[in-house]
């Protein structure tokens, strides 16, 4: 839209004005705010392009290890994750162990107001077994976590990377979660 008026295209609206009860002022007034809806229009559209979390999350291998847990075989496993501890989502489950294949691709929406440095990582044992966590009444026990650093906009980060497990003694280094990772703007309109 053209907000440039020729002279004639002025005297006519300031005509039409007058007849109305309106100023020149008026008149002035009415064009400067339609042309900074225009303007905040054009801001509007930059702001539309938001900031998106490509995260696959492949496999992961050593999680609840037979040689150091016999008592567990065969259970269900899913990944907690999540850049904002308030917006978690989990993987679908899968069983086996030590070695476990999800496959699994997302989008994450990231609002760049808050602190959006980091993914959580969670791995989580469901199901009972004697090894359950004494505390959980549905036999859930976290096997796995970790924090890892989000990539910028000029590549992509993917990996393996080291899980702690959380024991009776402090933590552990055991197993290693295998994903990857991507930035990219989601154009919202």
């Amino acid at each position: 839209m053209n907000t440039d008026m020729t002279e004639v295209q002025k005297k006519q609206r300031a005509s039409w004005y007058r007849k109305r009860g309106r100023s020149n002022k008026d008149l002035t007034n009415t064009i400067m705010n339609i042309r900074k809806l225009i303007e905040n229009k054009r801001i509007a559209d930059e702001r539309d392009n938001r900031i998106g979390l490509v995260l696959s999350i492949h496999h992961a291998e050593g999680i609840d290890d037979p040689s150091n847990y016999p008592s567990i075989f065969n259970m269900n496993y899913c990944v907690l994750f999540w850049v904002y501890s308030d917006d978690q989502l989990a993987t679908e489950f899968v069983s086996g162990s030590p070695d476990l294949e999800w496959n699994q691709k997302y989008c994450i929406g990231l609002d760049e107001s808050r602190d959006c440095r980091f993914l959580h990582v969670e791995v989580l044992r469901c199901g009972s077994s004697s090894e359950s966590s004494p505390g959980t009444s549905n036999g859930t026990r976290l096997v796995g976590r970790a924090k890892i650093p989000l990539p910028d906009f000029s590549g992509k980060a993917e990996g393996r990377y080291g899980l702690v497990r959380l024991e009776e003694d402090g933590y552990k280094a055991q197993g290693h979660i295998t994903l990857s990772m991507k930035l990219i703007k989601i154009d919202q309109s």
